[in-house]
């Protein structure tokens, strides 16, 4: 069980730790650069995000049968996983230095948008493995979930722009 929460906990944080660690600390999250309320917006999506996934397993709780099949499949993916986590790491801290040292921030760039893109089709297919084994209920929820937070990142993106 613990062993499932943190597989949970780890392919969630691959879904928003890039995003919202390219900005820092939660306190500075694009202080004088981001509009005050793009930047609330930003805190409201990761803690959305956080709510709806506690929400989740308190509301539905997966069966003895579910929760093994999903450790199985996390265990298969564990390493791609660690991977995933490892390059995102490595393309923030180079675009770090590259921004510090004047460098080739497009190369950088180009780094975390490969690593955002593959973080993306590795979250589809473990998504694509797990979402037969759940409930259509829980589907449903999941997408409530899914639809709103994707309300709140569309909401924040828009009032970035005004």
């Amino acid at each position: 069980m613990k062993t499932l929460t943190l597989s949970l906990l780890a392919v969630f944080g691959l879904a928003t730790a890039v995003p919202a660690m390219a900005f820092g600390r939660n306190a500075d999250i694009g202080e004088g650069i981001i509009p005050d309320q793009t930047r609330t917006s930003i805190r409201e999506i990761v803690r959305t995000a956080v709510r709806h996934y506690l929400n989740f397993r308190k509301q539905t709780p997966l069966s003895e049968e579910q929760k093994a099949a999903i450790s199985k499949i996390l265990a298969e993916h564990r390493e791609e996983i660690a991977a995933q986590i490892n390059r995102c790491r490595a393309a923030r801290h180079a675009m770090e230095a590259a921004v510090k040292e004047n460098g080739s921030t497009k190369t950088a760039a180009e780094k975390i948008g490969d690593a955002a893109r593959d973080r993306a089709l590795l979250m589809a297919r473990i998504g694509a493995q797990v979402q037969p084994l759940l409930t259509p209920e829980q589907q449903k929820q999941l997408e409530a979930a899914r639809t709103e937070i994707e309300g709140l990142v569309d909401g924040s993106l828009a009032s970035a722009l005004r």
